[in-house]
């Protein structure tokens, strides 16, 4: 979880279906492709605003509401090693653009007075990795998905990101996906520490043209 300056790290721990909905202030990913040839660009943004509160112990405060809303923003080339019919294999190398915003907000207790804290952090990764799709059988239906490792020390000290998808190719222009997305980022900066990991259901729509 991201802290602020000055501060010990905090651990929260939100779950999809018990937590998420409810601390979720709101949630984007867009995915843009062009390619001509064996040669290919992507982009890839994904902004997140997740909002806790908890009471906290003690008499200085009552309770400590953390938010942390971030962007992240991957452009990246492609370059097609294999094809076959429908099932291809890319290799995938570029950069990736982190904005992190975190607030901390604490009630007033019996003592204390109440207090708010903010910093935002800056950096990019340089990441690599390979994108890959296959049909399943002769049917409609495919298997999709990516891996990338990134950071190596540059921004973060470390970062890979990795997708699974089943899809049904409903026309040649159209397909639908449903899968899985684990995230895991380690950055540190002076007093400030993002080790996160995200990870949850992924459904999507492309259309191609």
């Amino acid at each position: 979880m991201a802290t602020l300056p000055g501060l010990p790290p905090a651990e929260i721990d939100l779950d999809f279906y018990d937590d998420i909905l409810d601390n979720l202030n709101g949630a984007l990913m867009l995915v843009g492709e062009a390619r001509k040839g064996r040669y290919g660009i992507v982009m890839d943004v994904a902004y997140v605003d997740i909002e806790a509160e908890d009471p906290t112990p003690g008499p200085f405060f009552s309770t400590i509401k953390s938010r942390t809303t971030s962007w992240m923003v991957s452009a990246a080339g492609l370059y097609r090693l294999a094809e076959r019919e429908r099932a291809f294999l890319d290799v995938i190398g570029g950069l990736r653009y982190w904005s992190v915003d975190s607030e901390l907000s604490l009630s007033a207790g019996l003592i204390g007075r109440p207090r708010k804290l903010s910093n935002k952090e800056d950096w990019v990764d340089p990441f690599m990795g390979l994108k890959a799709m296959t049909p399943i059988g002769e049917s409609k239906f495919f298997l999709s998905g990516f891996l990338s490792l990134g950071g190596f020390g540059v921004g973060s000290d470390f970062m890979w990101d990795g997708n699974v998808n089943l899809g049904y190719q409903w026309t040649k222009a159209l397909a639908t996906t449903i899968g899985y997305r684990y995230l895991v980022v380690d950055y540190e900066a002076s007093d400030f520490l993002y080790d996160v990991t995200q990870q949850g259901l992924v459904l999507g729509l492309s259309w191609r043209f």
